[in-house]
């Protein structure tokens, strides 16, 4: 008997017409990855260009009555990037979006590119905010300098990236906390997220980097951890002069929320506002 191939997973939002258009008729239609996709728009939307040459008679131009157009299907440069709240220890989504303070807040970052080489993604930085606004204030950035989770230094923390079991997806926790004095905070979170070829992570500028308070210093997640050195400097791009190559680097800014932080003296031990 023979043997049924194993089908990639693929999904509408990851075919386009015309690698650098945004315009939404240039997307597949299709209500399932078996079932065909459609791409139905104007001959000259999405990038779509003629190729016809100019030919004459007598000197005189002649102008064709049909014009040859040519576009491009782009699939690997359709990344679907992600970020949600997790139970503990990230092995489920979280149905709760209340918190104590004080409380491990689990986050997952992921990408998903399922006709792309393999990648392995990275948060660079992530802040919170009281509005959905990334910019907005009073803010406060915990993850800084492409993978240093900054809150992981503050005395009694224990918020640090979790082992990584798919390289498309990134686990990291930190503890709930106010911004301001109200009774009830809600809190937004938006991080800065890439991924990189696989072959090519590990570095300066891509790593993932706690403060391990047993040994009193920074621990890499994975791979070397001298790497998370320049946590405790100013800049950890400062003296590294490797950058990824515009083919190599894919990145996008996500965000979660509100999520809802009550102080201590209102814990009740059980959690039950959902999303």
């Amino acid at each position: 008997m023979a043997k049924r191939k194993k089908r990639v997973p693929f999904k509408p939002e990851h075919l386009r017409l015309g690698t650098n258009s945004t315009q939404k008729r240039c997307g597949a239609k299709g209500p399932a990855a078996d079932s065909d996709m459609v791409i139905s728009a104007g001959l000259k939307d999405c990038g779509t260009e003629s190729r016809h040459r100019k030919q004459t008679v007598s000197g005189e131009p002649l102008t064709p009555t049909w014009l040859p157009m040519t576009s491009t299907i782009s699939v690997f440069g359709l990344l679907h990037f992600s970020l949600r709240t997790m139970a503990d220890g990230c092995p489920s989504p979280r149905s709760s979006s209340v918190y104590q303070q004080g409380e491990a807040v689990f986050l997952e970052a992921s990408v998903e590119a399922p006709l792309h080489p393999p990648l392995t993604l990275y948060v660079d930085s992530c802040v919170a905010t009281l509005k959905p606004d990334p910019l907005s204030l009073p803010s406060y950035k915990f993850i800084t300098k492409h993978g240093c989770l900054m809150d992981s230094v503050l005395p009694g923390s224990s918020s640090k990236f979790l082992p990584r079991k798919q390289d498309n997806r990134l686990c990291f926790s930190f503890q709930a906390f106010h911004l301001n004095k109200e009774t009830v905070e809600q809190m937004f979170i938006s991080c800065h997220i890439r991924a990189t070829l696989k072959q090519k992570s590990h570095s300066h500028l891509a790593k993932a980097c706690f403060f391990n308070r047993p040994t009193f210093r920074w621990r890499a997640t994975e791979g070397d951890d001298a790497l998370c050195g320049c946590c405790a400097s100013e800049d950890c791009n400062t003296g590294h002069t490797t950058r990824l190559n515009t083919e190599e680097k894919h990145e996008a800014d996500t965000a979660v929320g509100p999520l809802h932080t009550l102080p201590r003296s209102h814990w009740t031990g059980h959690l039950s506002v959902n999303h």
